[in-house]
């Protein structure tokens, strides 16, 4: 029996940076003391959490790696997540379900960053793999950059706009949860740079 083809990822190594510096929240929310750095530092990850990846925005912000795992004999496979950066191994479990890495230059990457695709070049094919869903994994690093400065600045306006509205209206808020309360123009913003739709 052949399992159905199916996709799963997972987070392998997080962004190495941050969007925004304390500094720059600080004078977006014209805040000159120090007494809620931690404060503001939260209202950024649940901002980040809101918009990155799988969240509204649909793609990664700054440059990540994650693991997208599909099952056995697949065709060509469109990447889940992007923007793409590179395609970093081809990994699968053996006809003994053992983990083996297989040659990422018997491979084809194609298409743009937005939508990219993997499959054997002429001459190979994917791997024999044991009878599992999540038979073969692709690692890839997906973002817009290093840096916070990478990101269209649409995107980085929008994140202002939520932190600065949730930094304003604290008392109704959780902190670490983003409410379906969000600022005037914001969706407009994300909009305009999305690849998908949440809610």
């Amino acid at each position: 029996m052949t399992l159905p083809l199916q996709h799963r990822i997972e987070l392998i190594t997080p962004p190495a940076s941050d969007v925004f510096t304390i500094s720059d929240l600080k004078e977006h929310l014209r805040v000159e003391h120090d007494d809620e750095d931690q404060y503001i530092y939260s209202l950024m990850s649940a901002a980040t959490s809101f918009v990155d990846v799988t969240g509204a925005l649909g793609k990664a912000l700054i440059n990540q790696t994650w693991g997208e795992w599909i099952g056995p004999n697949p065709r060509t496979v469109l990447l889940s997540l992007g923007p793409v950066q590179s395609v970093d191994a081809i990994k699968y479990y053996d006809a003994d379900n053992n983990l083996q890495t297989s040659t990422l230059s018997q491979f084809w990457i194609l298409g743009t960053a937005g939508q990219t695709t993997v499959t054997p070049k002429t001459g190979y094919k994917w791997p024999t793999t044991f009878n599992r869903d999540d038979a073969i994994k692709i690692e890839y690093t997906i973002g817009h950059g290093t840096s916070g400065s990478s990101i269209p600045q649409a995107v980085r306006h929008a994140m202002l706009m939520l932190i600065g509205h949730y930094y304003e209206n604290r008392e109704n808020e959780l902190i670490g949860t983003i409410s379906k309360t969000l600022p005037f123009g914001f969706e407009d913003l994300i909009n305009s740079q999305r690849s998908s739709w949440y809610g």
